[in-house]
């Protein structure tokens, strides 16, 4: 038995090594090396140059280094989910622009980032919140984590509990170090011959995905120049399958937040943006007509707070079509710029 236990181990033991050792050092997702990758972008981004190449990063990592970087307070900052990650300079032509956009985004990452730029003594003057069903609906990711000290702070200064987060986080890269799933992606990484060498690209436009200097994302042509039909297909599939409850507990941390910016002289404005028009419908078929009661919602909390609100989740309504839509929920640039420019 003894032997055969140490026979076990002589494999069981490197076999562990390797596993480890790949996970952490090809690492394709930026788990473990996350923070120099996101430091080497921001410090790109700081300098007024755009990055190309960039990916599998830890969004709310890169927010906190560009905002600690930042050599000056922003005039506008844009927060909410990637359906905002586009809304940068050019619709504020002469003012500085910091888009703080994150994917998945929910109300506790709004907290977090303005918890930073208050730290930071960097509140702007403006500030657009992304207005949408995702942020103050139930469940959601914990992703917003990441910035879990700065979600403390404007917590504790609203005299509110806080969760710390650190832990989960923790305990989901020990996870991964050992994931055999993991390995086979560090892997394929590997064998694929694929780089995690982002670029400066100076003021040119980056070429393949990557990030202006503002904050905004730069998506690959693939992305953006989808085949219209199957997206269309895909947004019914997604739609069918999509849960979007309210969590009162959000929109109260949301009202709390709007009103402590006001108090603190910043100009809050709500900008909804629209789904994909087969999104909308077959969702509104399976909870009732939800996004016109996320519609009004938003707009009587802009009517209590006397903040303007912009735009809606309505496609047609808009007068957006089908081909500048991405995916079920990403709309192209000029889409939202229409929908901004709409009062």
């Amino acid at each position: 038995m003894k032997k055969l236990f140490y026979h076990l181990t002589l494999i069981v033991v490197p076999l562990g090594l390797l596993v480890i050792g790949v996970n952490y050092f090809i690492d394709p997702a930026n788990i473990f090396s996350g923070k120099a990758y996101v430091a080497g972008i921001s410090d790109v981004l700081v300098k007024g140059h755009n990055v190309d190449n960039v990916s599998n990063y830890d969004e709310r990592a890169l927010q906190e280094q560009m905002i600690t970087k930042l050599p000056y307070r922003p005039d506008v900052v844009v927060l909410g989910s990637s359906r905002v990650m586009e809304l940068g300079s050019d619709f504020f032509p002469g003012r500085r622009v910091l888009n703080c956009g994150v994917s998945h985004a929910n109300t506790d990452d709004l907290v977090a980032i303005v918890g930073l730029l208050d730290s930071l003594h960097k509140l702007p003057e403006e500030i657009v919140i992304n207005a949408d069903p995702h942020l103050i609906c139930q469940g959601g990711t914990t992703e917003w984590q990441s910035l879990a000290s700065a979600h403390r702070y404007l917590m504790g200064k609203w005299h509110l509990p806080a969760d710390g987060g650190q832990r989960s986080l923790l305990l989901e890269k020990t996870g991964t170090l050992f994931s055999f799933e993991y390995f086979e992606k560090s892997l394929a990484f590997l064998s694929q011959h694929k780089s995690k060498r982002f670029r400066d690209v100076g003021t040119d436009r980056p070429a393949t995905s990557g990030r202006f200097s503002d904050g905004t994302v730069c998506y690959s042509a693939a992305y953006s120049n989808p085949d219209t039909l199957k997206v269309a297909g895909d947004a019914r599939v997604v739609g069918g399958r999509e849960i979007v409850n309210l969590d009162p507990e959000k929109v109260r941390l949301l009202s709390t937040l709007v009103d402590y910016l006001i108090s603190r002289g910043v100009k809050v404005m709500l900008v909804m943006i629209p789904y994909h028009h087969e999104y909308y419908v077959t969702m509104n078929k399976r909870f009732e007509n939800v996004f016109s009661s996320y519609d009004s919602l938003y707009r009587q909390f802009a009517r209590e707070k006397a903040i303007p609100i912009r735009g809606g989740f309505d496609a047609v309504r808009l007068g957006i079509p089908l081909d500048e839509f991405y995916d079920s929920w990403h709309c192209s640039k000029q889409a939202i710029l229409k929908v901004y420019n709409q009062n």
